[in-house]
């Protein structure tokens, strides 16, 4: 693009650091999130810290997504704290999974899958008695996870 002289903007960046998230560029997401708020002036959105978390996260880098997330987003949106707790339960971190969940809870409170996300965490570190804490407050709360499924419309 900058070749061409064609100026980024911010769905650029967008998919820019959702790619280097997903295929594991660290180094480069952190260069291109820096090359967007420096060089090009773009304010970063949500969308924007979202990745970032979800880029760090992933490289089991979660404190500095926290502080990310603390130091520089003023009201954190569910997306954001989703891809903390997200990366939480990949890296087994359980302290850092109860702050994102604390606050998910608070954005949804009905949304079973945070719930579901937070007792899987424990579970996959065989913490069973907090495990079983997050199904309860569910139960209590009337939640349901309902199971994901996928559609295949037949035309013919």
């Amino acid at each position: 693009m900058q070749k061409e002289g064609i100026r980024p903007n911010q769905v650029t960046f967008v998919g820019l650091l959702n790619a280097c998230s997903h295929v594991g560029l660290i180094e480069e997401g952190c260069q291109y999130f820096e090359l967007m708020t420096r060089v090009f002036r773009i304010e970063p959105l949500k969308e924007h810290y979202a990745c970032m978390v979800d880029l760090l996260g992933r490289a089991g880098q979660l404190e500095k997504a926290y502080n990310l997330i603390i130091y520089n987003i003023g009201a954190a949106d569910a997306k954001i704290w989703g891809s903390l707790l997200g990366a939480c339960k990949v890296q087994g971190n359980t302290k850092l999974s109860e702050i994102a969940a604390m606050h998910l809870f608070k954005i949804e409170p009905h949304d079973a899958g945070n719930y579901v996300l937070l007792a899987n965490t424990y579970a996959e570190i065989n913490k069973w008695d907090d495990a079983e804490r997050v199904r309860k407050m569910m139960s209590e709360r009337g939640m349901i996870k309902s199971p994901g499924c996928s559609w295949i419309e037949m035309l013919g």
